[in-house]
C-alpha cells in the first residue's frame, strides 16, 4: 500500500480501511447492522411474542405445547445476537492485523524518504510523531466509531418504527426530545478531543521527566546527582497540568451525558407509564408492552453514553487523517531509500565553491561563502569552535540538505548530477552520535557495506600485507569472503578482545532487547561504528567527532589507528580537538562559516594564527600522549 499525498478527511478511515480490507469491513458493516437490529426489533418482537403467549397459556386459552415455538425463536435470537457479537470481535481483530501489515510499511516507506529538515524541525518532527504513533490503531478506532454511530442510529430507527406501529404519539415525543442529544454528544465529543490536544505537549514532556526518573540510561546521573526529587516535582507539574486540562472537560462531558441520559430516562418511564392505558384498554399487548419498554430503555443507554463517545472518537479520527495528510505532503528527499551503489565512483577530488547555506527554521547562515578543494589519497581535518558548521559541511555532502546557494562539485561534476545511491557508496561517515544497532555484533558491523546482501562486489583483504585478522566464531552464519571481512574489520578497530568475553562471539545480540544480549561499553559501541566505516568500501572516509566522548588522549590515539589502517585513502577529520590535526597532511580551520586559515600542522603553528592559539590552549591535554 502507498499513502498518496493528500489532504485526508475524516470520512477517509472509512475510505482506506475498505481499500485495505474489503471482504472483512463489508462483513464487519453486515455483521453492526445485525447487531443493531436484534436487540430491539427482533428481540422486542420475540420477547412479546413469548410472554403474551405465556400469558395466554396460564389464562388456558392456549394449549401447553404452543409455548415451546416462542421459547425456540427467543433463545435462537439471543444465540445469534452472542454468536454475531463474537464473530465481530474476530473480524475487528482481523482488520486490525490487515491494518498493521499495510499501514505500517506504507508509513515507515515514508518516513525514511522524508526530507532531512523535516527530521530536525521540531514542528514536523512533531507531526511525524504523532501521525506515525500507532496508525493501525488510529484507523481502527476511527473505522469502530463510525460503526458505532450507525449502530445506534439503526437501534434508534427501529426503536421507532416499533412504537410507531404501535403508538405514534409515543414516537413523536422521544424524537422530539432525543433530537438535542445528537448535538449535546456532538459538541461533548469535539470539546473532548480539544482537551486532549491541549492536555498533550504535558503529557510529552512528564513522558520525558518520567524516562529521565525510571529509565535504565539515566541511572546512573540520577544516582550521583541526586536530581530525582527535583525532576519527580516538575513531572507532577506537567503530570498534574495535563490531568487537570483533561478532567475539567471529561467531568463535563460526564455531566452532559449523563444528565441527558436521565431526562430521555424520564422520558421513557413517562412513555412506559402512557402505554399502560392502551395496555389496559386491550390496543396492546402486555408482550408487546414489555418488549417495546425494554427496547426504549436500550435506546436510552445508547444515546445517553455510547453516542458521546463514537462523535469523540470520530472527532478524534478526522484530527489524525489530518495530521496523516500532512504528513504524506510532506517534501521527500530524491533516493533517500536507495542502497547505495554496489561499485562505488573513483574519487578524485572535492571542492565547495562559495557555498552558503542556513537552515530552513534558522535565520543566520551556518556556512557564508565557504570554499575549498580536497584530493584523493591525503588525509585532512576540519577543525573549530563548536557551532563553526564543520557538520553541516558533512551534511551537505551526503545529501542530507540540497538547498544550498553555491556549488559542490566531486570529481569536477556538480553533486545534483550523481545520483544519491552513488553518493552513499561515495562516503563513509562516523557521526558523534553514532548509532546503536540491538542486534548481533556481526549484524552492527557488516551494516557497513549494505550491499553485500544484494550480491556485490566483496572487500578481499583490508590490511596491505593481505593478512586477514578474525575471531573465528562456529556461530556465526557462514558466507564465504564476507565473513572474515566482518571479522577482520572488527578486529582492526580493537574489538578483538571485545568480541572474545561475548557469549557466542559475533553471533552475540548487542544490548539486552533480543534474548541473550549483552551490554558493552560506550567506548567499544564507539569501535563497532569505525568497524563499520573500514568495512565500508566507500573512497571517502569521514570522523566527525565520534570520540567527542572520550578523554582527549584516548582519542588522540583512536584517530592514530584509524589514519594507519587508512594510508593512502582519502580521509577526513572532523573536531573542535586538536590531537589528530597533525596526522592530517592539510587542517582547514574554519569559523563563521569559512576557512580563515589552511596548511599542515607545522605552517599553521609558524602563522601564530586562530589556529595555533586554539591548540596552545589544548596542549595541556596531549602532552601524555
Amino acid at each position: 500500500m502507498v499513502l498518496s499525498p493528500k489532504t485526508y478527511k475524516s470520512l477517509d478511515v472509512l475510505r482506506l480501511s475498505f481499500h485495505m480490507a474489503p471482504f472483512c469491513c463489508a462483513l464487519h458493516v453486515i455483521l453492526s447492522v445485525l447487531q443493531a437490529i436484534m436487540p430491539t426489533a427482533a428481540l422486542a418482537l420475540t420477547t412479546a411474542y413469548f410472554v403474551d403467549t405465556a400469558i395466554a397459556i396460564l389464562q388456558g386459552s392456549l394449549p401447553h405445547g404452543d409455548i415451546y415455538v416462542p421459547l425456540f425463536l427467543l433463545l435462537m435470537v439471543l444465540a445469534i445476537f452472542t454468536t454475531v457479537g463474537a464473530v465481530s470481535q474476530l473480524v475487528r481483530a482481523r482488520m486490525n492485523l490487515v491494518f498493521q501489515r499495510e499501514l505500517k510499511p506504507a508509513v515507515v516507506r515514508k518516513h525514511a524518504s522524508l526530507a532531512f529538515k523535516h527530521v530536525e524541525n521540531i514542528e514536523s518532527h512533531e507531526l511525524i510523531t504523532r501521525a506515525t504513533r500507532d496508525v493501525a490503531a488510529s484507523l481502527m478506532e476511527g473505522f469502530a466509531a463510525y460503526l458505532d454511530f450507525l449502530q445506534i442510529i439503526i437501534c434508534v430507527a427501529s426503536v421507532l418504527l416499533l412504537i410507531i406501529a404501535q403508538v405514534f404519539w409515543a414516537a413523536f415525543v422521544i424524537v422530539l426530545f432525543s433530537a438535542p442529544m445528537f448535538w449535546l454528544s456532538l459538541r461533548a465529543g469535539k470539546k473532548n478531543y480539544q482537551a486532549a490536544q491541549a492536555a498533550e505537549k504535558h503529557k510529552r514532556r512528564s513522558d520525558y521527566l518520567g524516562e529521565l526518573l525510571t529509565g535504565r540510561d539515566n541511572v546512573d546521573e540520577r544516582t550521583m546527582f541526586g536530581y530525582g526529587d527535583e525532576v519527580n516535582e516538575r513531572w507532577k507539574t506537567e503530570y498534574e497540568a495535563g490531568r487537570k486540562l483533561q478532567l475539567k472537560v471529561t467531568a463535563k462531558t460526564y455531566a452532559i451525558s449523563k444528565g441527558s441520559a436521565m431526562s430521555l430516562a424520564f422520558i421513557a418511564l413517562l412513555v412506559a407509564f402512557t402505554l399502560i392505558g392502551p395496555v389496559i384498554s386491550g390496543a396492546l399487548s402486555p408482550g408487546m408492552f414489555m418488549g417495546i419498554v425494554a427496547s426504549v430503555f436500550g435506546m436510552i443507554q445508547q444515546l445517553g453514553w455510547q453516542m458521546s463517545d463514537s462523535l469523540e472518537k470520530i472527532a478524534r479520527a478526522g484530527a489524525y487523517m489530518k495530521d496523516l495528510g500532512d504528513f504524506t505532503q510532506l517534501s521527500e528527499a530524491k533516493g533517500a531509500t536507495d542502497s547505495p551503489a554496489a561499485e562505488p565512483i573513483t574519487f578524485e577530488s572535492l571542492e565547495f565553491r562559495d557555498v552558503r547555506f542556513k537552515y530552513p527554521s534558522g535565520d543566520a547562515f551556518v556556512l557564508d561563502g565557504l570554499s575549498f578543494k580536497l584530493e584523493a589519497g591525503r588525509h585532512y581535518a576540519f577543525v573549530g569552535k563548536n557551532g563553526a558548521g564543520k557538520t553541516t559541511i558533512t551534511k551537505l555532502l551526503t545529501g542530507l540538505y540540497d538547498e544550498y546557494e553555491g556549488e559542490i562539485y566531486v570529481n569536477g561534476r556538480g553533486l545534483g548530477e550523481y545520483p544519491p545511491a552513488a553518493l552513499k557508496a561515495l562516503f563513509s561517515v562516523v557521526y558523534q552520535d553514532f548509532a546503536r544497532y540491538y542486534v548481533s555484533m556481526w549484524d552492527n558491523v557488516a551494516l557497513g557495506d549494505v550491499s553485500r546482501a544484494a550480491g556485490g562486489p566483496r572487500i578481499k583483504t583490508l590490511r596491505g600485507d593481505g593478512n586477514n585478522v578474525g575471531h573465528d566464531d562456529p556461530g556465526v552464519p557462514r558466507g564465504g569472503d564476507g565473513d572474515a571481512d566482518v571479522e577482520t574489520a572488527a578486529a582492526l578497530a580493537g574489538l578483538t578482545d571485545t568480541i572474545a568475553e561475548l557469549k557466542d562471539g559475533l553471533a552475540t545480540p548487542l544490548g539486552k532487547i533480543l534474548e541473550g544480549g549483552q551490554d558493552i561499553s560506550g567506548g567499544q559501541w564507539q569501535s563497532v561504528a569505525i568497524a563499520r566505516s573500514l568495512l565500508s568500501r566507500a573512497p571517502v572516509k569521514i570522523l566527525d567527532e565520534p570520540t567527542a566522548a572520550l578523554d582527549p588522549i584516548s582519542e588522540s590515539r583512536v584517530y592514530e589507528e584509524f589514519e594507519k589502517l587508512m594510508a593512502g585513502k582519502t580521509t577526513v577529520f572532523i573536531s573542535h580537538r586538536l590531537g589528530s590535526t597533525k596526522l592530517a597532511d592539510e587542517i582547514l580551520v574554519i569559523d563563521d562559516g569559512r576557512i580563515i586559515e589552511r596548511g599542515p600542522h607545522e605552517v599553521l603553528m609558524e602563522k601564530d594564527g586562530e589556529y595555533a592559539r586554539m591548540y596552545e590552549s589544548q596542549r595541556g591535554w596531549y602532552e601524555n600522549s
